[in-house]
This record gives C-alpha cells, structure tokens and sequence, in this order.
C-alpha cells in the first residue's frame, strides 16, 4: 500500500524549472548587456537611429534589451510549464521597474535604491502577514510541491498525529525567511546607493554600467547571506519532517535519485 501511495506521489511531481536558464536569462544576460552593450552594439544603434552612440536614445534602447530577457523568461517559462511561476513574475517586475526608472523622465538613483529594496522587503511582510491564511508563502518557498512531496508528508503527520508540531516548525521556518529578505532589503538599499550614483537624466550609458555593475556584486553580497538562511530554514524543515514523519530525505524530496539497487 505505501509502495503504491509513494509512486503515485513521484508520478505527479511536476516538471521542474531549469535553474541555469534562470540565472542566465534573470542575471548573467542583463549584467553582460548593462555592462557591455554599448561597447558592442553602441556604434552600431547610433548609426541606425542617426545619433552619437554614448547618447541617451541609444542608453535607452541597450537597457529596454536588457530587461527584455527577463520579461521573455518569465512569459515563456509560463507557456512551456504552464503554470505560474513566483519567481519568473518578480523578476520579470523587477526588470520593467528598472527600465521603468531608467526611461522615465525625472527617475532619480533614490528611487531605483527604494525600488530595490522595496521588493524584498515587501515579501518579507506578506510573509509574515500570510502565516495566518490558508496559503502562507513559506509553503511556496521552502514547502513547496516541486522540492518536497507535500501530499506524503501531510498524510503521515495526519497519520502520527504530529500535524501540529509540524505546523510550530513552519512557524519559526518562516520567521527565517523574513529575515533573509529583511536582510536583503536592507543590503540592496546600501549597495545601490554606494555604487548607482549617476542620474538616468545625465548619462544614461553610464546608469546602465553602474545597475549592471550592482547586479554583479548583489550575488556575493546579497544573494549568498539570504541563500545561507534559508538554507539553514530549508535545513530544518526536512529535519522536522524526518523527526515528525519518520521519513527519509530521500522518501521527502520530490527529486531525489532513486535508492540503489540491491
């Protein structure tokens, strides 16, 4: 019976996301292009829009390609998973906010560091705000039906009577993750101010360098402390699960290798 529950579990498990078209379409592209893109493409644009190529027009038409390949991931993530994806969606926001800054007439660099430390800070409260609704975040971000079979391990804390043990443990787990995006809030606000000083208004090539620049120091600064925290809350999460299920790791991952054979 459980051989049958446990297959039909893994059968269901939906396609996951590949990571390294995450981080190369979110990340790595839009650094490239920010950072180089006037220096590869700069002469050529100017030519075809009959401007100088270090102009405002041709900044502009380089940061639009910038955020245009985190918007394309997210819409055609969508279309090849069909369904939403969390992630895609706040990069894909945060990207058109950017160029949003970048283009508007009378953008300032105070708000491109409020709008960069808005976005954590803003999911750190829904995240606590949600603890008490039927759907809290923590369940997208660490408790999540494409890192852990949710359905299996609802059945055997329901079975052990231990569902409310579980549910202390996804209390505290969140109250980590909070802490990782108040963290980021904070260092996102810090390192834009310090390295993107030059008004969108006054030189839009060298605003282009300076965000392409922060997106690149943001991974060891920002990225990697946060990923440190909630790895130690996804950590403790699948602790709990073994101690309130009696499951092994490789029982709870939705994508764990299968057992060797015998």
């Amino acid at each position: 019976m459980y051989s049958m529950t446990k297959n039909s579990f893994e059968a269901t498990n939906p396609k996951r996301e590949n990571m390294f078209l995450n981080l190369g379409f979110n990340l790595i592209l839009p650094i490239v292009i920010l950072r180089k893109g006037d220096e590869w493409f700069g002469q050529t644009l100017g030519e075809a829009l009959s401007a100088k190529a270090d102009s405002a027009l041709v900044g502009s038409i380089i940061l639009l390609l910038a955020i245009f390949f985190p918007v394309s991931y997210g819409i055609l993530d969508l279309i090849r998973r069909r369904k939403w994806n969390f992630f895609s969606i706040l990069g894909a926001i945060s990207a058109l906010l950017t160029g949003g800054i970048g283009l508007l007439p009378g953008a300032t660099v105070f708000m491109f560091a409020v709008k960069e430390s808005a976005l954590p800070a803003i999911l750190g409260m829904f995240t606590i705000i949600t603890l008490r609704t039927q759907k809290p975040l923590v369940r997208l971000f660490l408790y999540n039906p494409e890192v852990i079979k949710v359905s299996l391990v609802d059945q055997k804390l329901d079975e052990l009577g231990t569902k409310l043990n579980f549910n202390k443990l996804l209390v505290k787990c969140t109250w980590l993750i909070a802490l990782s995006f108040g963290v980021s809030a904070i260092l996102n606000f810090i390192l834009a101010r310090i390295i993107v000083v030059t008004e969108p208004s006054v030189d839009k090539i060298l605003f282009n360098d300076e965000v392409g620049r922060m997106m690149s120091w943001s991974l060891p600064i920002i990225s990697l402390p946060c990923l440190f925290v909630s790895g130690y809350a996804f950590w403790l999460l699948i602790k709990g699960i073994k101690e309130f299920t009696g499951l092994s790791m490789e029982e709870v991952l939705a994508q764990a290798p299968p057992p060797p054979k015998k």
